[in-house]
């Protein structure tokens, strides 16, 4: 399962449009589609005909009731999709988890205590990077970025990646970036330069398949419906289909957080007869070292192996008792994302924390 978010802190540069028309796409292309609004505009919810009164669980009810899962919010949308619907309550969710603990991980955590018999889960995030789309990159193992044809949307790209960043030096985590060129006329001379310098700065994150401007967008939002049931034969419909077969033709080759593999990391190291087994998802490292109390913190660390799964693993054999210890992902320094285990150090930060019986 692969699950991707939606996002950029710029508004109008087709966001929803994507994230909806490519749901439909890849659920007419017989893939198994999860669409999460995570907007309080709520406007992927009515690109599928939906109102506030015709649903009364949504997103809102994912982060702030504890019983309440995926299985239990969700629309069916059409064939192969359904729909986790928003409204505007979801605005109060950022007040309401103000003081809690972990609130970036609601929606992850609850993603993983539901039923998700998906092959795709898409993440419609507002134009803002907060409380609600840090949910969604945490939750994501890749972070789809559409981008306007202006300077303005170039800017945004940069931002997205910067926040990114942020989120693997600190939290550990590391989502795929797809930019993808969105509602874009080719023809001007300042638009095709624009997307050279796209093409220039970010070769190997950008989509191949370019999402064309028409005004058949629109009328499809108006009728509640995709543009692919709209009107089938449009420039937008194809560019989507073909989008959606981009994105098929890249699962033997990419490496993606899934939530089958969550359960196998959440819990830190292991114990095995080779020794303790540590494992790691960082998909886009080029190299993962962990070192500790058992190696007198040694800035070299000891390497881990990078398996065809893409998962970071070693075994070491230590001496019984309590161990602290951090991996070096390509010289950054960060406490294992998948063990709540941790101890605090001397610079304001945390260890990790495995035990040896």
């Amino acid at each position: 399962m692969r699950i991707i978010a939606l996002a950029n802190q710029k508004g109008g540069c087709a966001k929803t449009t994507t994230a909806t028309n490519l749901a439909a796409a890849l659920a007419a292309a017989d893939k198994r589609v999860l669409l999460v609004d995570n907007d309080p505009q709520g406007h992927a919810t009515l690109a599928f005909g939906f109102r506030e009164r015709d649903f009364s669980l949504s997103t809102y009810d994912l982060y702030l009731t504890s019983d309440i899962l995926v299985e239990d919010a969700f629309l069916e949308a059409g064939d192969n999709l359904q729909l986790v619907p928003a409204g505007v309550e979801l605005s109060a969710v950022e007040q309401a988890l103000a003081r809690e603990e972990d609130k970036e991980l609601r929606l992850r955590n609850k993603l993983r205590r539901s039923a998700m018999p998906f092959d795709y889960v898409l993440i419609d995030c507002p134009p803002a990077v907060g409380l609600l789309t840090f949910n969604a990159l945490l939750a994501a193992g890749e972070v789809m970025i559409p981008v306007d044809p202006s300077y303005y949307g170039l800017q945004a790209v940069r931002k997205m990646r910067e926040t990114l960043t942020l989120l693997r030096e600190r939290r550990g985590h590391d989502a795929i970036p797809h930019i993808l060129m969105a509602d874009f006329d080719t023809r001007p001379r300042f638009v095709r330069s624009l997307m050279a310098e796209l093409e220039e700065l970010y070769e190997g994150d950008l989509m191949d398949t370019i999402i064309h401007h028409t005004v058949r967008f629109k009328e499809a939002a108006g009728a509640g419906v995709p543009l692919l049931h709209y009107d089938a034969e449009s420039r937008g419909a194809v560019d989507f289909r073909l989008l959606a077969r981009e994105l098929l033709a890249e699962e033997q080759d990419v490496s993606v957080t899934a939530v089958d593999r969550w359960a196998t990391l959440l819990h830190g190291p292991r114990t095995t007869e080779g020794g303790l087994a540590f494992e790691a998802d960082f998909p886009r490292a080029k190299t993962v070292r962990i070192t500790g109390s058992f190696c007198d913190w040694s800035a070299q660390g000891i390497p881990l192996e990078r398996r065809e799964d893409g998962i970071w693993s070693c075994r070491l054999q230590l001496d019984r008792g309590d161990h602290e210890y951090r991996y070096i992902v390509d010289g950054a320094w960060l406490p294992d994302p998948h063990n709540e285990a941790t101890a605090p150090n001397e610079f304001g930060g945390a260890n990790s924390v495995c035990v040896v019986p």
